[in-house]
This record gives C-alpha cells, structure tokens and sequence, in this order.
C-alpha cells in the first residue's frame, strides 16, 4: 500500500484580513484532503480569530507549522519577501513535504531537498499600467518579481483561468512546458429563495428588489469610473432604478460622480456577510462587474449562482466563466455599460426567469468535484 502524499501549502493568506487568496486557500484544502493527501500549512505567526484557527486543533486533519519569528507578509513587502525566501525554507527543512503548493504565484527560489514547486497564478494584472501599476513602479516590479519566480523556480505552473494561461504564455514563454490546463476555481453556496433573500436583506434597509448592484471598489483595475458613467446614462435615457453600492472604500470620492439629482438613488454599503451578499445578487435587476482585469472573478459566478445578470467585458474570464449564457461589453466602456442595463432592467419577467435559470445552471460548473480531482492529476504528474 503507498504511503500518503504529503502535500506542504504556503498558508500565509489565512491570517490577516480575509481575501479572495484566502478563499482559494481554504477551497483548496478542502478539495486536497478528502483524497487521502497529508496537508501542512506553513504560517507566519499565530493570530486569534483568524481562519487558520480552523485548521490549528488536535483533532483537525492538517498539521500547521508556525514561523519562530512571526511576521506579516500579507501586509509588508519586505516580510513577503523574507517569508518566500527564507522562513518558507527554513520551514520545510524542519518539516518537509513531498510536493510544496504555492497558492498565489509567490514561489521560494531555493526550497530544500529538492522539493518541488506547484504554483498557482492569478493574474498578471499587476503588470498592466492601464490598472494603475506604474511600469517599473515599486508594485509594478513586486508582481513581476513573482510571476518572474514562477516562471523560473516553479516545477508546476497552475493558471486559473484560459485568460491568464494565455497571458502567461505571452509574457513569459520560456514556461511554457511547465505551463498547466486551466484549473477553475470552486464558487461555494446555494442558490438562495426570493422570500430568504428577502429576509437577509431587511435589516439592512435597502430596496427588495429593483435594483442595480455594483462594488465601490475605486482605482484604475475595478474601473468603478465606467459603472458610474453607464449608470448615469441610463438614468439620462429614462432608467429609475437605484444604484447600490457594497464595499465602497470611498463614498464621498464615488458621490461626487453622480449628478446632484440622483445622489438620493445611490445607496452605500460597506462590509456584508456571505449571506447578505448573495441576498444582493439573488434580488438584484443585474450586477456591474465592468474590471479592466481578472484572474478568475469570484463575483461573476456568485451572481450567477443566485440568477442575476452581469456585465462585465469580454476581454476578461468573464467570457469563459459565462459560456455564451448573456452578453458581455466588447471592452469597459460606458455606453457599453448602459446599453446591457437598460437591456438587463427590461426584461419581461418570463425571459428573466429563462435567464436566470441559464445562469444558475451554468454556474453549477464551477462548484463540483474536478477541482481537487484536477489538483490531483498535477501533484501525481509532478511526482
């Protein structure tokens, strides 16, 4: 009988604040174990609360190693660097694993004994002045450091989706024979009932329904600019509808962007739990994800696991995640924007509920079993 793989993962993004890195930590982990694979997660330090807490417990099925020294990678440069260079090895001398899982394209050059790489990436965003990253800027040359490593070091290069396969390829070519088939993330969570939606939505005094939804994330990447234009071009052609707005990092910024008269329309959300935000999506006449760049992009497929339309652009994922289920902008452009509003806001309500059904089927695609079955197939090929 073979003895169980032991699989050591960078568990850095389970500390700190919780992300969309940490996420994919998690889904990971829970689609590695009940394969039979042996799990250790390095961390930089202990932190009550966090959710490596789940995982840090005699009766739980990983083991978890901490640095000697804690640090905070997720927040300092430096730390990030000393964390991937030195402690991560340092630790794997100590505790080794047969196969080393860097889940965010930040790979230690020189890990020990020989043990191979398999490094998931992302996106290549950071390399993109048009997503506000200064070429040859401090972040600009951070990203490039660790797509570069990947590219070099990584025994394994796992891409997320066709989009950042493909950007990879262009960027970096000499990777190409390490480069693997797009592995698509695991959107976890039901498709929720109008009268529960409704009932997670009530404390939070917003409209029941009939509604546009968008994120108030601002920069140059999340093109929050190009929502906000589209919107207000609806309204100019006769649209009513409110707009609101979760995650807003800058409502007084964000304000000043809509015409005085419809200021009273934009409602501002900050923090919403998992429940509240598929409430959002399950009621919501369509969502605004109009990103300039995206590795994967979480919200489309939550939105279409609750059957709300999204607009986002073609030259994303998005059009890979959709599948040709609605239609997507050519490019983030208002007029674009407004056009798949005013389509989206007036559909009759037997062709929204083909729609969404259409979607919620197709988002069924990226919550089944392949992905540890996938992960499986690349540790074994690496071994």
């Amino acid at each position: 009988m073979r003895s169980p793989i032991d699989i050591g993962i960078d568990a850095f993004r389970l500390v700190g604040a919780r992300t969309s890195i940490g996420t994919y930590t998690r889904e990971l982990i829970a689609a590695l174990l009940p394969l039979g694979f042996r799990i250790t997660l390095y961390a930089p330090r202990e932190e009550v609360g966090s959710d490596l807490e789940e995982f840090d417990h005699p009766d739980s099925p990983c083991s978890v190693v901490y640095a000697p020294t804690a640090s905070e990678p997720e927040r300092r440069p430096w730390d990030l660097f000393r964390w991937n260079q030195l402690i991560l090895p340092r630790l794997m001398r100590c505790h080794p694993c047969d196969i080393f899982i860097a889940p965010y394209q930040q790979v230690p050059c020189f890990t020990p004994n020989g043990i191979p790489t398999l490094a998931v990436v992302h996106d290549l965003c950071g390399l993109r002045p048009d997503c506000g990253y200064r070429v040859f800027g401090k972040a600009w040359c951070r990203h490039y450091w660790n797509l570069l490593t990947a590219a070099l070091r990584a025994s394994r290069i796992v891409p997320i989706s066709a989009a950042t396969r493909e950007d990879m390829l262009k960027r970096f070519p000499l990777c190409s024979k390490r480069l693997a088939p797009p592995i698509y993330n695991v959107v976890s969570g039901h498709t929720l009932e109008e009268d529960e939606a409704r009932r997670h939505l009530a404390p939070l005094r917003i409209p029941q329904s009939g509604y546009i939804l968008g994120f108030g994330i601002t920069g140059p990447r999340k093109a929050l600019e190009v929502a906000l234009e589209g919107y207000c071009l609806y309204r100019q052609d006769g649209g009513a509808l409110p707009l609101v707005l979760f995650s807003a990092d800058a409502p007084e910024t964000i304000e000043a962007r809509i015409p005085l008269e419809w200021r009273q329309d934009v409602v501002f959300l900050s923090r919403v739990s998992a429940c509240e935000r598929d409430a959002l999506y399950r009621l919501a006449s369509c969502l605004l994800f109009c990103s300039r760049c995206e590795g994967f992009g979480y919200p489309v497929v939550e939105a279409m696991r609750q059957g709300c339309p999204v607009i986002a652009s073609k030259s994303t994922p998005a059009n890979e995640i959709t599948g040709g289920c609605m239609d997507l902008m050519e490019a983030p452009e208002p007029k674009q924007c407004a056009a798949l509003i005013k389509r989206y806001t007036s559909l009759t309500e037997q062709d929204r509920r083909a729609l969404s059904d259409r979607l919620i089927r197709r988002s069924e695609s990226f919550s089944n079993g392949d992905f540890g079955i996938a992960f499986d197939r690349e540790i074994r090929s690496v071994l």
